[in-house]
């Protein structure tokens, strides 16, 4: 599964909570995303009791996709998948041979997978970058982790990767990062992917700040991501010239379906119309050496110039540069 991190984009369809709590529907997003050629699809896992506190309000897109003002936890308690789902959707998805994904979002839903889903590698969303009570207990010896970086700065990132490792491994000064620990990096190195990931839904095109992709892999030196939460597909597209290796959009059978997230999702037709774009952005980009290609060799020949004489030149006459010019 990670090996495809390193050759070509890493294709993750975030299925999230857009199966509205109904396992069928589950079930349904996992093969419509394995039709389409997604390298992953990804669900998540969470307690609405140890997620919110049952007065804590929607944030203002939910209301909005919503059309109702209700108390996160009833929106959350509505979208809950049973824990044994999510053990018939991962055989599911193996035999649909896509990647079975999940991110956690509450130190319980962490203990369920790592004791049942036991998965190469779990997901950290952007809203649990500083709860380090999650942080704390994940465990990089027993499979990788994609940590979305929405609505953190520098600092924030720099502490949840240090929480994650158990060590002190990055440090900032003058809003640089600096790596502390070299042998705990070169260890957490192919261990840990950062996602940059705006956290509104959807994100207008002037927030999207893509370079930002290129900052993380500069400051971190970590293989880089982009969660995309706009309408469209053009980020994604963008995002692979900025260095992201992992992307993950959100992903529904009907946009018009009711929840929290459909709308600002792709359905099938659009989400294999992304698969497709990425390939061909990545045959666009192609390598970062510059070397002549095999379509030029031929052409050399006839474009690049030789050197000819431009005047008669008698046999045994000393022949210097004024006699010579450059010609096809």
């Amino acid at each position: 599964m990670i090996y495809k991190l390193y050759k070509g984009a890493y294709l993750i369809a975030e299925a999230g909570v857009n199966h509205n709590g109904r396992f069928a529907l589950a079930k349904k997003l996992i093969e419509k995303a394995a039709s389409c050629k997604a390298n992953a699809i990804k669900f998540q896992i969470f307690n609405a009791d140890d997620l919110a506190l049952k007065n804590a309000r929607m944030a203002n897109y939910q209301i909005k996709n919503l059309k109702k003002n209700i108390s996160q936890h009833k929106m959350l308690k509505s979208l809950e998948l049973r824990k044994e789902d999510y053990i018939k959707l991962q055989k599911i998805a193996h035999q649909n041979k896509i990647d079975f994904l999940v991110s956690v979002f509450d130190e319980k839903s962490l203990d369920y997978f790592e004791k049942h889903i036991k998965s190469k590698i779990i997901k950290i969303p952007s809203g649990e970058i500083t709860n380090y009570f999650l942080l704390k207990k994940i465990n990089l010896k027993k499979y990788k982790v994609i940590l979305s970086t929405g609505m953190s700065n520098l600092t924030e990132i720099k502490d949840a990767l240090n929480v994650i490792s158990k060590k002190e491994v990055f440090e900032i000064k003058n809003n640089n990062i600096f790596i502390k620990n070299k042998k705990k990096y070169l260890y957490i190195k192919d261990r840990i992917f950062l996602l940059h990931c705006v956290s509104d839904y959807p994100t207008k095109e002037k927030y999207l700040n893509l370079n930002c992709i290129k900052t993380l892999k500069d400051q971190f030196k970590l293989v880089i991501g982009f969660s995309d939460h706009t309408k469209g597909i053009e980020a994604s597209k963008t995002s692979l010239a900025v260095g992201a290796k992992i992307i993950e959009k959100h992903f529904t059978l009907n946009k018009k379906m009711y929840g929290p997230d459909h709308s600002s999702s792709l359905n099938p037709k659009e989400l294999k119309i992304l698969v497709n774009e990425l390939k061909k952005t990545e045959i666009l980009l192609g390598s970062e050496i510059k070397k002549s290609q095999p379509c030029e060799y031929l052409n050399m020949r006839s474009i690049r110039k030789s050197i000819v004489a431009k005047q008669n030149i008698r046999k045994y006459q000393k022949i210097d540069e004024n006699m010579l010019t450059a010609k096809r």
